[in-house]
Parts: C-alpha cells; structure tokens; sequence
C-alpha cells in the first residue's frame, strides 16, 4: 500500500537499473541524483545480518586458538562496532564489487525481532539473497581524500590544546568529536558508509515468492 501510494504521487524512485552500473557510483551521478528524506527501491543482492549473534557463538573458536580471550575480544569489537541491531546491505553491482552499497541498520527499539535475529543465519545462510529493498535515504557521504590517520593526528593534538588550557572551549571539543566521528567512518570503526556507499533507513525488506511445483523431470524413473 505504501508503494502504491507513494507511486501514485510520484515519490518513489526505482534505482535497481541505474545503481548496477559502477560508472554511476564512481562519477557521482547516482549521489547527485538521490535526496535525503526521498523514498526509494532498490531490488538487488541483499544481505541482512546480525552480527551480535556471531559474536556470540565466537567461543568455538577458543578451541583452536591459543588466545584465551579470543572470543571475549571479537565479542567487544563486534558489539563496538554493530550494537545489537540487524544490518542492511545491498549490492546493485553484484557483492564482488562491496564497496558499491545500499547500507542500512534495521533498529528494533521494542525488541519485536529478539527471537528471529538469532535464527536469520540458519534461515538465510550467509549468501546474498535477491531481495526488494524500500528505504528512505538517510546521508549521502562525500569525496573524502583526508586519511584516516592524519585525522586522528589532528585530533590529538587538539586534544592537547584543549586539556592544556584551564576553560574548556566547547566549539573545539565539539570540533574534536566530529573529526574523530570522521575518522572512525574511513577505518570502519562505525556504522556509517564511506564514499561511494549510500546510508538508508530501511522501511520494508521482501522477496517475490514463487510457488513450488512438480515438474516432469521429477517424475523421470531414472
């Protein structure tokens, strides 16, 4: 219903054809195209995962490591980086070509989704499925030639700035935190995308389901 009507008034915009061609990404186009708030469709190779619960399960792997807090460590670093939330991410060009992406964090604030994150593995394996994505864009990153590293450079020594004087300038801390915001997006420390990669807030996740049948092949006697 809600495409329907969104289709109606002209307010969603199919981009499954025009995101599968890399030039669209690597020129901009499709950046220069798209608008934050609007509505979009994107159907192409999804993967919905949930990174939580590999961390959970990381304790096999104490087994065949030497590392006794192996587990406990991925367990940080991947609550760090993900949260407890499901993660979206579409391929219009195909997975082997990743860093062209429809990127998305499904939140479920009411925990409704609590007994099916944990089973979405062994439901969806972990290929990427076609699946019919509707979002509404959240940010468009730009071009960033700044490394990560030089950035964290800046940062300390802001830092320094800041902690050797005896009032605190709030615009520099506040300047500091976005620089570290920044920095942390190039490493991939955060979850949010980095330029080409577009973020979006997904509205509905679905596949076209087609029915099962016999076929004449089954019924061969050989």
């Amino acid at each position: 219903m809600l495409e329907d009507d969104a289709e109606y008034v002209q307010m969603l915009l199919d981009v499954s054809e025009v995101s599968k061609r890399p030039k669209n990404w690597n020129r901009g186009r499709l950046h220069r195209a798209l608008r934050p708030g609007s509505l979009i469709r994107v159907k192409g190779p999804t993967s919905i995962i949930y990174p939580a619960s590999f961390a959970a399960s990381a304790t096999a792997f104490d087994s065949f490591s030497d590392d006794v807090n192996f587990s406990r460590d991925v367990e940080k670093i991947v609550h760090a980086m993900y949260g407890e939330h499901l993660t979206l991410r579409v391929y219009p060009c195909g997975q082997d070509e990743w860093e062209y992406q429809f990127s998305g964090v499904i939140s479920d604030p009411g925990n409704y989704l609590a007994g099916e994150k944990t089973v979405l593995f062994s439901r969806l394996g972990a290929d990427p499925q076609e699946w019919t994505t509707l979002a509404t864009i959240s940010r468009i990153p730009e071009r960033d030639s700044t490394p990560p590293t030089a950035r964290f450079e800046r940062v300390m020594s802001t830092l320094q700035t800041v902690m050797g004087d005896s009032e605190i300038n709030r615009q520099v801390l506040e300047r500091m935190i976005q620089e570290t915001s920044r920095a942390m997006e190039g490493i991939g420390l955060s979850e949010a995308p980095t330029w080409p990669a577009i973020s979006v807030i997904p509205l509905a996740v679905y596949r076209a389901v087609q029915p099962s049948q016999i076929t004449a092949e089954l019924e061969l006697d050989d």
